[in-house]
């Protein structure tokens, strides 16, 4: 028996759609991560039109560069990590063929991690590169800038593109740079009664060109919905010249024979450079795994020929160079992270290198007319790190987290070479860190860091190394140089404390304060050999400290006026003062490392329908600084400006006009050296003008 069902007339009604969003604050390293930094952003980077990534660190907060020298707490030279990707760039990599272009953004970390080597006393920087793209993309930009001394051209494109599961970026970058900078120069010596007995002053100029070209693939494979493969490889070469030609003019009195009075040089250079990197992630025993391997390799080719005259060339000599150097390197990393107990964020990794430099050197030297020494050698340091590190993060309560983490690193260096004795040396350091942050109940944005370290600065492997190279003029202010095998780590015990505040989105407020007690503290000592040569060679000389005070501010100016018609202005401020203290040196100025004293950026940028514009203002302390009992020297005080304008013609197409140093501040230094004989001063000066560029960038 069937039963027949009418169909029922009324019409379905429509289904309704309903769209449900969740609402969220951003992400924000800075803060919410536990263990802080700051982030620059890639169109921050990108915002004054620079070619290089001096340039740009130059404006970052809690950031001073002293041409190819980043520093952080007013300290360089190793004090300060530089890591790209988050490792440390291998031998042979340039930072000068670092187009910003392929910057995805720079974070600036104050108080180290145990991800990161601990090798960051002052703090690291950390330049991470752009990754594949998931849409498609086609820029190019074309850039030209132009000082009195100096010119630049530079041209970037990048290509990116998706295909299924596969995504990929093609970044290239070509650049050429010329100079042509004279400098000046005064000697002086006068006995303890004041009495000048010798008097000289000395022109130069160095002119020269060069190029350079990049080329970065990189590829990401989605092999599975928890597993990805990413491959990137770095190509560069660089060719160019450089002339320098320099003339003494004794006033008074006469120098140690032989006294050339005039030299001339040429350095033709090329290289190239190559890198790849393999990156896997997957999911593993619930947790994940971010592993990576790389291996690189480069060479460098430098002939440098310098004559040396003295008075109407009656005695020349010649010093001619023909060097070949090759850095291979291999390296692994990664990290495992998953979810442990109730809301533990667990971290181990690991970190390895083997960095080779193979140095062979053809040279000439001798008086012309005569006959002069061939001499071959050939110098073969060997640089292996490595390092395992576990770290931890959890909230204690819904305001409070923190982070504890250990990282065990060793350093070995090993170094043979003509006429050298080979040596070996090994260094090992275990760094505990802890962070904590707080943040105030009340909703409000405050907040407080708290950050304790041991990090340490690992001897360079040139200060290792005994190979001595000798001055072409000797002076107390030009010596010879030398390693010292011997060489220690510096170790530091660190604290950092830091309130910041929120107060509404994009506006942040902080002042932090930082202490750094070291011991091992490497310096370097000028004395006189058996021959009575000048020679600087670095030893470990007892502790010091370093203390910091730093104030952060950067908002919108709608974040503190009230109306209508409040322009669209971005404003920034950061002061950083700094001080440091090295026991085995007598004060005043006994300061570390020629550290800067003071630092203090301002700058503000407005936003139109079409045009962007902005300036940052930075002030750089100067001041004496005592290096040993009989040597010290002045560092100077600047003032930068840069500023831009930047309009979008339609979309896709912008043109940006730049200036830099806009006040044309030069370069100069100072030295002195007091002993029982006297004072012997120099005053030098290099001139540098204010700098125009144009930019421009079209997306197809």
């Amino acid at each position: 028996m069937s039963v027949a069902v009418a169909a029922d007339p009324t019409p379905a009604a429509p289904v309704a759609k309903v769209e449900v969003k969740a609402k969220v604050d951003d992400y924000d390293p800075r803060r919410d991560d536990t263990a802080a930094k700051s982030v620059i952003t890639q169109q921050e980077i990108l915002r004054y039109g620079d070619t290089n990534i001096y340039d740009v660190l130059k404006r970052a907060p809690g950031v001073t560069v002293t041409g190819s020298t980043i520093r952080m707490r007013g300290l360089g030279s190793g004090y300060t990590q530089i890591l790209v990707d988050g490792a440390r760039p291998p031998p042979g990599f340039s930072m000068d063929a670092l187009a910003p272009d392929q910057i995805e953004r720079i974070e600036i970390i104050r108080a180290a991690s145990a991800e990161y080597s601990t090798q960051a006393i002052a703090g690291t920087v950390n330049i991470v590169l752009k990754k594949a793209s998931s849409k498609f993309q086609r820029d190019l930009r074309l850039s030209s800038s132009r000082s009195t001394e100096r010119r630049n051209a530079f041209v970037n494109a990048t290509r990116a593109d998706r295909s299924g599961d596969v995504s990929w970026v093609l970044n290239g970058a070509f650049q050429h740079n010329s100079q042509d900078v004279p400098g000046s120069q005064t000697d002086r010596f006068q006995t303890p009664d004041s009495t000048v007995v010798q008097l000289r002053d000395s022109e130069s100029k160095s002119a020269g060109d060069n190029s350079t070209a990049s080329i970065q693939p990189r590829l990401n494979w989605k092999v599975a919905a928890d597993e990805q493969l990413n491959v990137s490889a770095n190509i560069q070469a660089q060719r160019g010249n450089n002339l320098y030609q320099s003339r003494n003019d004794n006033l008074i009195g006469t120098f140690p024979a032989p006294d050339f009075i005039q030299g001339h040089s040429r350095n033709d250079f090329s290289g190239v450079f190559g890198s790849m990197e393999i990156n896997w992630i997957t999911k593993l025993w619930g947790g994940k795994l971010d592993a990576k391997l790389n291996a690189s390799d480069g060479h460098f080719d430098s002939v440098i020929d310098v004559i040396s005259a003295t008075v109407d060339d009656a005695l020349q000599l010649r010093r001619f160079r023909d060097g070949h150097t090759r850095f291979p390197s291999v390296g692994s990393s990664g990290k495992y992270t998953r979810s442990v107990l109730d809301g533990h964020a667990l971290t181990m990794g690991w970190q390895y290198s083997h960095d080779e430099t193979k140095d062979t050197v053809k040279r000439i030297e001798g008086y012309i007319g005569e006959m002069p020494d061939h001499i071959n050698e050939y110098f073969n340091p060997v640089l292996s790190r490595r390092a395992a590190f576990i770290q931890d993060e959890w909230n204690l309560t819904a305001n409070w987290s923190a982070y504890l983490g250990v990282r065990d690193e060793e350093i070995r260096t090993t170094s043979k070479g003509t006429g050298l004795s080979q040596f070996a040396s090994s260094s090992r350091v275990l760094s505990p860190i802890a962070h904590t942050l707080y943040k105030f109940p009340d909703q409000s944005g405050r907040q407080f860091r708290l950050a304790l370290t041991r990090t340490f600065k690992a001897p360079q492997t040139s200060q290792l190394s005994a190979r001595r190279w000798d001055a072409d003029v000797n002076t107390r202010f030009t010596p010879d140089s030398s390693g010292n095998p011997a060489l220690k780590p510096e170790l530091a015990n660190g604290v950092d404390l830091t309130y910041e505040h929120f107060w509404t989105r994009g506006a942040v407020f902080s002042l932090g304060t930082s202490i750094r007690k070291l011991s091992n503290y490497i310096r370097s000592t000028l004395s006189q050999d058996a021959q009575g040569r000048w020679l600087v060679q670095p030893v470990n000389d007892g502790n010091a400290v370093v203390r910091t005070l730093d104030m952060d501010a950067k908002f919108p100016l709608k974040a503190v006026l009230s109306g209508t018609h409040i322009p669209n202005v971005d404003l920034r401020f950061n002061v950083n003062r700094n001080w440091s203290k090295v026991d085995s040196v007598p004060g005043p100025d006994n300061r570390i490392d020629d550290q800067i004293p003071w630092s203090a950026t301002i700058g503000a940028d407005y936003k139109a329908d079409r045009m962007t514009m902005g300036f940052n203002f930075a002030l750089r302390g100067g001041g004496g600084v005592r290096i040993s009992e009989e040597q010290s020297r002045r560092l100077q005080a600047r003032r930068d400006l840069d500023a831009y304008v930047q309009y979008t013609i339609r979309k896709g197409f912008d043109v940006k006009i730049s200036v830099a140093n806009a006040l044309g501040v030069d370069t100069r230094k100072y030295s002195r050296y007091q002993n029982a004989d006297g004072v012997s001063e120099s005053w030098s000066r290099t001139p540098s003008s204010l700098a125009v560029r144009l930019n421009a960038g079209i997306q197809f």
